[in-house]
């Protein structure tokens, strides 16, 4: 995906597309896996905290 394609894809994410949405949380998932840790340890409600926090805030993106 290049830069015009993903400023697209975020903006339409932005406005509300689910389909969009969701190719961005799918290209997100290793570096929010990554911070979905605690002690050592891969945190599943930690992950699925932060895909919400995303899901739920990602109207307030400025592009």
């Amino acid at each position: 995906m290049d830069n015009v394609e993903f400023e697209q894809v975020l903006q339409r994410a932005v406005a509300g597309s689910h389909r969009d949405l969701e190719l961005i949380l799918e290209l997100y998932d290793p570096l929010i896996r990554k911070h979905s840790h605690v002690n050592g340890a891969f945190d599943v409600e930690l992950n699925q905290y932060l895909l919400i926090h995303i899901a739920l805030n990602i109207h307030k993106f400025t592009i």
